[in-house]
């Protein structure tokens, strides 16, 4: 695999602010092999650097320990020059791309024109799992993993990841991996409803997503009245996008949007809307007027769910409305109805 060659990264964060970084791991993979993988603490850009109790849990990273190191805008420029002009990947790109672009920013920094790939979007495109985290796509693959959330084992996990792929895919670059079109077994969370319903058919979608879509009938009335919701092709490709990637539930109803027009506005960023809390929830928007990031301040099952799902170390970011409209760009003058579950 001689092209195959890029830098995969890995940032952990001190509270929900996706700028708040604290820790940053990289691997550089030459020619198919990975050369050398790097870390640094960093105290978080200023204004974002007090530390959440739960991101602490999930990282085992505390105000204490970067005390005396420098701050991010130090740091950042030895973690650039290791990537140089490698193409970049991480596992959920979105995520991390969007936290350097916000901790860049906040730092007064230049924001790195890299281009980037996401490991988990190519192992959804690979590969037919029950759950593409981290740790289920690595232990899929075989490697040897088992410090998650420290930066450096994460990048190094991510790059193993896409070495594994291209061997298995027989790519000899990056972008030949990203090019291909894997002919692999489906899945359907549910395979059809009785009382004459929908068939929900999964099919592959751009980037390796899967999504499930109504077939043969039009959007059709619930019992309560509302306009059944029919889960959308996800069609965005920009791996920059802070949703690009990610398994999104809403709960409350939304002011600016239907929930139809909200999934299919996620789905043209490269998300995939799910109707149910699950272990690959990745975020949960909440409507009805709430405002913060805590589901614990929120009194659906839903919310109930993802702060369970929280606290025994799941990763699910939570957004308000407000928060959601300013991510996806879309403008509060849209007409339509609410929806909501």
């Amino acid at each position: 695999m001689a092209g195959l060659s890029f830098a995969a990264i890995d940032v952990e964060t001190a509270n929900s602010a996706r700028g708040s970084i604290c820790a940053v791991g990289v691997t550089v993979v030459r020619d198919g092999r990975r050369e050398e993988t790097a870390t640094w603490l960093c105290r978080p850009p200023a204004g974002l650097d007090f530390f959440n109790w739960h991101n602490i849990r999930v990282h085992g990273i505390s105000a204490a320990m970067v005390g005396d190191k420098p701050e991010f805008a130090q740091r950042w420029p030895e973690a650039e020059s290791l990537v140089g002009e490698l193409p970049v990947i991480a596992h959920n790109v979105g995520f991390d791309s969007s936290a350097i672009r916000e901790a860049c920013g906040r730092s007064g920094i230049r924001v790195p024109a890299w281009s980037y790939s996401c490991s988990l979007a190519l192992a959804r495109r690979h590969l037919s799992l029950d759950s593409y985290r981290l740790p289920h796509v690595a232990a899929a693959l075989g490697i040897d993993f088992t410090n998650h959330h420290d930066a450096a084992a994460d990048a190094a996990a991510a790059a193993d990841i896409v070495i594994a792929l291209a061997a298995r895919a027989g790519a000899d670059s990056l972008s030949a991996l990203e090019r291909m079109v894997v002919d692999r077994p489906l899945r359907t969370d549910r395979k059809s409803r009785k009382s004459g319903a929908d068939t929900l058919i999964e099919t592959p979608g751009p980037a390796g997503l899967s999504v499930s879509t109504a077939a043969g009938r039009p959007p059709r009335r619930s019992w309560f009245g509302r306009e059944e919701l029919v889960l959308p092709t996800v069609t965005g490709t920009d791996p920059s996008h802070p949703l690009y990637g990610e398994i999104i539930v809403f709960t409350g109803d939304l002011v600016a949007m239907t929930r139809q027009q909200a999934w299919d506005a996620i789905a043209a960023c490269g998300a995939t809307p799910a109707r149910n809390v699950t272990r690959r929830t990745t975020r949960l928007v909440i409507g009805d007027g709430f405002r913060g990031v805590d589901p614990d301040a929120f009194t659906t099952t839903k919310a109930r769910r993802v702060a369970e799902l929280r606290m025994r170390g799941q990763r699910i970011e939570v957004m308000d409305e407000a928060a959601f409209v300013a991510c996806v760009g879309v403008g509060t003058g849209l007409s339509g109805g609410r929806g909501g579950v």
